[in-house]
């Protein structure tokens, strides 16, 4: 790194803790991240899931410097369950992702099978194809259904 830019980073960190002891501000050294909402549209054997997070103050100012990419461990922990997902993007409080084959075809109709999240979830949404939707709150999984 050159001197410059040590300099920058030394300059924001003080302004920082300039900032916190003037104004008296309280810091919550959360490190994880706690999932708020998350909204599951289903579209055949696949599904694509919409998930708005909360995560620590300290997690916010290291995503800030090094990017969303060091979330992705806590998504990929929190669908563990989930036998196959991409994410399609993540940005500060929210992450898109598929999830392929979260359901299966028989008999005309797709059932989804229960599965377990890694972190309780305050608000789940599951959006059917035909617009329908049923919402759960306080989710520890998503619910056996059929559409």
């Amino acid at each position: 790194m050159k001197p410059q830019q040590f300099l920058i980073f030394f300059l924001l960190v003080g302004f920082i803790l300039i900032l916190f002891a003037s104004f008296n501000i309280q810091v919550n050294p959360q490190t994880g991240f706690h999932v708020t909402q998350m909204e599951i549209r289903f579209n055949g054997t696949n599904a694509t899931a919409d998930i708005d997070y909360d995560i620590g103050f300290l997690t916010q100012i290291y995503v800030l410097f090094f990017g969303s990419r060091n979330l992705d461990p806590y998504l990929e922990k929190f669908l563990y369950d989930f036998d196959e997902f991409q994410l399609i993007s993540v940005s500060g409080s929210t992450a898109t992702v598929e999830l392929t084959n979260a359901s299966r075809l028989t008999g005309g109709y797709y059932i989804h099978d229960s599965r377990h999240l890694g972190n309780p979830v305050t608000k789940l949404t599951l959006v059917y194809p035909d617009g329908k939707m049923r919402t759960f709150e306080n989710a520890i999984e998503t619910s056996n259904t059929f559409y």
